[in-house]
């Protein structure tokens, strides 16, 4: 195994710059995260950037070893059952999703990438069924929604269709990507009324980013590993670290660009560079990494690095 998972971040900076988390709490409710095998851990990170690269072959045989060695969530099995439906495998992948079930009926993203892959397979009422429970499960998850509206078109249901769209609209007013979505949905329906508001809605969040100055640093590097973009979160926090080499911030960032290149010398470095008299890492910074492992890698992974509140 080449690269070093973050979990070993996690646990090798101690007190410095990131307290190793253990629970945390959400509306007075505690909930312990289940500790994670580290080259387990590693292969969900292998796994999520073969499957970004369309390597759906590799990732299916790297999310199988990890289940070999972790193999008590519902999150491989959801990638595989994932993966096996792109690859056509439908018995593997209903196996899959049925053992992902077992394991987790209240995953979110399992009944996403059902609902996907029942979608796929052109068997668009039960489709219907697993992405409405999706968006029951994850509301704040515009794919869920977005998926859940296609569905209700597919079917000629075009009221509910709108009804999930328009209740994304009221509820992530400021989001580009959802009146991008509503605005192309107007236009193939030919809904002159919401394809002007989606115009212009766009056109207000245009002139509000255009008001701003372009991100830099932290916020750019965060936006560049959310959507797969190494060599930019990695120039960004090299650039921070080359004026403050105390930036726990940055520190976080280069480590985790380290990880998911799987460049173990470098990995290594970075924790050698690590001081108890550094800047610790900002509470938005392991949150918003927090929340992109859970997307990316697994809701367990993100979970291992979210902060006790």
């Amino acid at each position: 195994m080449k690269g070093l998972p973050l979990v070993a971040l996690a646990l090798s900076l101690g007190c410095g710059v990131l307290q190793p988390p253990v629970a945390r709490t959400v509306d007075g409710v505690t909930t312990e995260g289940r500790f994670i095998e580290p080259e387990a851990y590693a292969l969900y990170a292998v796994g999520a950037l073969q499957e970004a690269r369309g390597e759906w072959a590799n990732a299916q045989v790297t999310y199988q070893r990890a289940l070999e060695l972790d193999g008590r969530g519902p999150e491989l099995r959801t990638r595989i059952g994932a993966l096996a439906c792109k690859l056509r495998q439908d018995a593997l992948a209903d196996r899959a999703f049925a053992d992902a079930a077992d394991a987790g009926a209240d995953y979110a993203p399992l009944w996403f990438e059902l609902a996907a892959c029942r979608r796929f397979r052109g068997a668009l009422g039960q489709a219907q069924t697993a992405s409405l429970e999706a968006v029951r499960l994850d509301p704040e998850r515009v794919e869920a929604s977005l998926l859940a509206a296609d569905i209700a078109d597919d079917r000629r249901d075009p009221a509910l269709a709108w009804r999930l769209r328009d209740a994304l609209a009221t509820h992530a007013p400021d989001s580009p990507r959802v009146w991008r979505a509503l605005h192309q949905a107007a236009v193939e329906h030919a809904d002159a009324p919401r394809t002007l508001r989606a115009e212009a809605e766009l056109e207000r969040l245009a002139r509000r980013r255009g008001d701003a100055p372009p991100p830099r640093g932290v916020p750019l590097a965060l936006q560049a590993l959310r959507r797969g973009d190494l060599p930019t979160a990695k120039r960004e926090a090299s650039l921070l670290l080359g004026a403050d080499p105390g930036n726990g911030d940055a520190l976080v960032l280069a480590l985790a660009v380290a990880d998911l290149e799987q460049n173990r010398e470098s990995f290594d470095a970075l924790l050698s560079r690590t001081s108890a008299n550094g800047t610790p890492a900002s509470p938005e910074l392991v949150e918003a990494l927090a929340a992109l492992l859970s997307r990316r890698v697994s809701a367990e992974a993100g979970l291992l690095l979210s902060p006790r509140r």
